[in-house]
């Protein structure tokens, strides 16, 4: 195999790796976090238009508003249960999670 080919296999390789790692969380993410999924999507694409949209959102913005809807400083009928058992580190994985993935249409 040349080293031309065998470098593109490599980098094939990586990039669909990357790709993948992307497409489908972790199963402790699943796990964690399946109940934002069915509102907010694997991918951070809201199921519904009346759902926020997560993919790309700031980091210390989504950290921020789970904080407070979790602190009842921001009621909301829907998320304040959703965000109480939240611990400082879950809401800080979820937010991550959600702002690394790159914001698009599905």
């Amino acid at each position: 195999m040349t080293l031309l080919k065998s470098l593109s296999l490599t980098v094939a390789g990586v990039l669909f790796t990357v790709g993948m790692a992307q497409a489908a969380p972790s199963a402790a993410i699943s796990a964690k976090f399946g109940v934002c999924f069915a509102c907010h999507g694997v991918d951070g694409h809201a199921i519904l238009p009346t759902y926020p949209n997560l993919a790309g959102q700031n980091k210390d913005y989504l950290v921020q508003t789970l904080r407070e809807f979790r602190d009842g400083k921001r009621p909301n009928d829907v998320m304040g249960p959703m965000a109480k058992p939240l611990s400082n580190n879950d809401i800080d994985e979820v937010a991550m999670y959600f702002a690394d993935i790159k914001p698009g249409k599905k």
